[in-house]
């Protein structure tokens, strides 16, 4: 077997990975000798990783080192807000050409993969990351809110024509989807977290 060449990919990959499929660390450590063991790689390169991730904004930089975001309601809240507004913008700023663009506007997929696709612009990019955020806490908000608007945003996409008046109504179906989200944060949070209530 020949010498792993860029280990620092590699650590990126797995843990994107992990944030994005682990549900919410709610400011658990990332240690870095622990990582790399798991990971079967140096501690530089997940130093590295760990470094890129903090510069995105996907995991905090703390004292001593790195921890997962610590989540509250508002916090939540705001990056639904946040991913309603990119989603809107991208949106109003071109056709998604059937389902090609869908899963960024409202996720259904593969959060990760949507992170190591080729965007088609820095909107869709930023877009990506922030439902890379939001991915821990898709099963908490199905079970909150159910697949609803969802399936119906799908659906919306498959079947507008991208007049200006079908572009408004499927910009106007996913304003409420972020919103009600942003209005639930606090079940959705509990509800990930394996509460009843926060």
């Amino acid at each position: 077997m020949g010498r792993d060449r860029d280990p620092f990919d590699r650590a990126l990959t797995a843990l994107r990975a992990r944030l994005v499929r682990s549900g919410p660390l709610q400011g658990a450590p990332l240690l870095v000798t622990t990582l790399a063991g798991e990971l079967g790689v140096s501690p530089t390169p997940v130093r590295e990783a760990l470094a890129w991730l903090a510069g995105e904004g996907v995991i905090a930089r703390r004292a001593g080192g790195y921890a997962a975001h610590l989540h509250d309601r508002q916090s939540l809240a705001r990056l639904y807000a946040l991913a309603g507004l990119l989603a809107d913008a991208a949106l109003a700023e071109a056709p998604l050409e059937g389902a090609a663009r869908a899963h960024l506007v409202v996720p259904g997929g593969d959060a990760l993969a949507e992170l190591f696709a080729e965007p088609a612009s820095i909107l869709d990019a930023v877009l990506a990351r922030i439902q890379a955020q939001l991915e821990p806490f898709r099963a908490a908000e199905d079970s909150v809110l159910g697949v609803t608007d969802r399936t119906g945003i799908a659906k919306t996409v498959t079947e507008v024509t991208w007049s200006d008046e079908g572009r408004r109504a499927l910009r106007a179906q996913v304003r409420r989807y972020y919103r009600r989200r942003a209005r639930h944060a606090g079940d959705i949070l509990g509800r990930a977290l394996g509460l009843t209530a926060l």
